[in-house]
């Protein structure tokens, strides 16, 4: 076997063997983010409910703290839940384990079913162990599925992960979001004050009435009517359903020069 060869250049020709699982899961991490993920494509780890003990997960393509997990595109797995009990609600969790050995470091991956506690009230979440990969973790969970057992049956399978779309989905959501952009400026004309406060509420309220989607708003300031320079710090305040908007111009040192200042509000939506 050749000799391993130690050096910090993933992407290279080194004469030998020299990229590690712990570099492979440090430039995922830095690709595809820090958390578990299922990454686009395929059926992304569908669940099909079999029978009230057995649950079915198609194909996916795990990221789990950057180590990725590939199931191919015709697997499948089976998993069992355990017996209901009459009268008891119970919620259990079904798992991607990750897993590493001590001895021989060697690690795997395996879908495994954390059993909740019956309950005759609400049931409750069994716990799931998080582990951080990077540091050292020989163990860790990635949670797909909250099962809830009612009685002796299955009432839902409720998803818990994320899917992480690929580049060319965002890529054509970008192009379809800026094909559909659309920008219009508002202007009011108020007396000039050391502090400004406009509103520009009803006319961002118009937009949205009329089907748009706030993308983003930009306030600015001119000079005003007596041709002094607006110094004011212009900022916009908003709520975060864009029902009260307004621009504001704090600290405008000509404002004893009178006349008038116009405050502008660049409204971007889809």
């Amino acid at each position: 076997m050749a000799e391993f060869i130690t050096t910090t250049l993933m992407d290279s020709y080194a004469g030998g063997p020299h990229i590690t699982e712990t570099q492979i899961g440090l430039a995922n991490q830095a690709t595809f983010g820090a958390d578990d993920y299922v990454l686009e494509g395929g059926r992304e780890s569908e669940a099909q409910v079999l029978t009230n003990n057995s649950i079915r997960i198609f194909d996916a393509v795990y990221c789990i703290q950057g180590r990725r997990d590939v199931i191919p595109a015709s697997g499948y797995t089976d998993v069992t839940i355990a017996n209901g009990t009459q009268g008891m609600n119970r919620n259990d969790i079904i798992v991607r384990r990750y897993k590493k050995d001590e001895s021989s470091e060697i690690e795997s991956t395996e879908y495994a079913v954390i059993k909740g506690t019956p309950n005759a009230g609400a049931a409750v979440d069994p716990e799931v162990t998080t582990g951080d990969i990077r540091s050292g973790a020989t163990l860790h969970e990635m949670a797909l599925y909250r099962v809830k057992i009612t009685g002796l049956n299955i009432t839902a399978v409720e998803p818990m992960f994320n899917i992480l779309k690929n580049m060319a989905s965002l890529q054509k959501e970008f192009a379809e979001l800026n094909s559909n952009k659309k920008v219009e400026c508002f202007s009011k004309t108020v007396a000039s004050e050391t502090n400004i406060l406009v509103d520009f509420s009803s006319e961002v309220n118009q937009i949205i009435k009329n089907g748009g989607k706030i993308i983003s708003a930009i306030p600015g300031a001119t000079t005003n009517s007596n041709n002094a320079l607006v110094y004011g710090k212009v900022a916009i305040q908003a709520l975060p359903d864009w029902s009260e908007v307004y621009v504001r111009c704090n600290s405008n040192y000509y404002s004893g020069l009178g006349g008038t200042t116009t405050l502008n509000l660049l409204v971007v939506y889809v």
